[in-house]
């Protein structure tokens, strides 16, 4: 047997708004933490008084990471469009030493959520507590003065500032992960349902669209439990955004056993079962090969006793399990549980096993593409190694200066501006520094 479990409830306005309700689809704007500098240090001991460059490097930024957490329930924490950031490294030390490491920020999710980036491609789906994804990295830190001794140098005075951390928007979608997932037309009983199997009291009443979020609930047996999640009324021409729409068909997504729950109270439940089936399919064709459990809900009606023997006939045909149910009554209701019990399990040994994955979203590599822009007198260079390069300049050091003018030369941006019409004084922006060049 199972027992009643008391647990959580989500009721609220449409998700849409986003106001106050259940939140299953946000936008983040996150950013890498900057490496730390590296410094210039020269060593001074006693009876060394002329010790060499010893100026460490920097530590690398934190790096932004999403973690599936089972404690976290939606992506509410995300709304109002704050920034989130990784710590940033810290600046090298003298003797050569390394700079701290800027911690990560991790920031909890829902299990169920996908990243996208944002034109919405997916690259990761957070799935069990404890997966994780970068979609950040921390820049890297500095080199210090050390880094640039030689034989021929061996008193630099230079050294380079940490990279910026990488920033992005990234799409957050919640997809609900539950072993049932309730579905059927707008009051057909689905949350009656819902509260008659489980301890969730969501709200309800005699009219279309009642639910205007997901419901989850639990039943729990003796040696495990089984989540259930009661999707939103569908309508016909869900699949094309009528009625909530895609809002929480993507819920139905990840449910391992349907249950379609059917008013027993009013005629034709053929044709109503297949206008879901269809809704279903024409949004995502493997929902149709998806186990399903059919409930006739308020046989406890007179209306729905005077239609028994039509029902009967016709969904006799359709090869799935079929109950007659009342949610208020509870007649019906142990049966329903046992099915749903065996069919969640054999859908369970069914799965292929899923190795747990740590994804990185990975930039694109850093090359030596760049190009030269004018507008308006402004001379341009984008191109990540060039912006790279600028990034790291100390502008206020004569030598900082001279390996950046060195490094561009060695990458041809000095003849690539000059080719474009750059003299002695023009102005040049690289990584939003702008420069007068000589």
């Amino acid at each position: 047997m199972y027992r009643i479990h008391e647990t959580l409830v989500l009721v609220g306005v449409v998700p849409v708004l986003k106001s106050s309700g259940f939140v299953d689809s946000v936008t983040v704007n996150v950013f890498g933490g900057r490496g730390g500098a590296g410094i210039i240090s020269f060593r001074r001991e006693k009876y060394v008084p002329q010790g060499g460059p010893d100026g460490g490097d920097g530590g690398n930024g934190g790096d932004v990471v999403f973690v599936a957490r089972t404690s976290v329930v939606d992506l509410r924490a995300f709304r109002g469009g704050r920034v989130h950031r990784g710590d940033a490294g810290g600046s090298g030390g003298n003797s050569r030493k390394h700079g701290p490491e800027g911690e990560n920020l991790r920031l909890d999710v829902p299990l169920g959520t996908d990243v996208a980036t944002e034109d919405r491609e997916i690259f990761a789906e957070l799935l069990e507590d404890g997966d994780e994804v970068i979609v950040a990295k921390g820049g890297r830190g500095g080199l210090g003065n050390a880094q640039f001794a030689t034989s021929t140098r061996q008193a630099p005075r230079v050294a380079l500032r940490g990279e910026p951390g990488e920033e992005r928007s990234v799409s957050l979608e919640l997809r609900l992960i539950a072993d049932v997932g309730i579905i059927g037309l707008p009051n057909a009983g689905k949350s009656t349902l819902l509260m008659a199997v489980t301890a969730a009291h969501p709200k309800i009443g005699d009219y279309p669209f009642t639910t205007l979020s997901p419901n989850l609930g639990v039943m729990e047996f003796e040696d495990h439990v089984i989540k259930m999640a009661d999707i939103p009324g569908l309508i016909e021409g869900a699949h094309e955004g009528h009625g909530l729409g895609h809002e929480f068909l993507r819920h139905i997504q990840r449910t391992r056993v349907l249950l379609h729950v059917v008013d027993g109270s009013v005629g034709a439940p053929r044709k109503r079962i297949e206008t879901i089936d269809e809704e279903l399919r024409l949004f995502d064709p493997g929902l149709a090969d998806r186990p399903q459990v059919i409930a006739v809900n308020k046989m406890d009606t007179p209306a729905a006793i005077e239609l028994q023997s039509i029902f009967r006939s016709e969904l006799a045909g359709l090869g799935r399990p079929l109950l007659e149910v009342s949610a208020w009554s509870g007649q019906g209701i142990d049966s329903l549980v046992e099915i749903l019990d065996r069919c969640v399990a054999q859908a369970k040994a069914n799965e292929p096993a899923r190795p747990r994955r740590r994804v990185v979203l990975r930039p694109k590599p850093v090359d030596g593409v760049f190009e030269v822009r004018v507008s308006e007198g402004l001379f341009e260079v984008t191109g990540r190694a060039a912006e790279r390069v600028a990034q790291q300049t100390e502008f206020d050091n004569p030598e900082s200066i001279a390996l950046f003018q060195r490094t561009l030369n060695r990458m041809g941006v000095t003849k690539a501006l000059t080719d474009a019409g750059a003299r002695s004084g023009s102005m040049v922006n690289i990584a939003g520094i702008e420069l007068e060049w000589q």
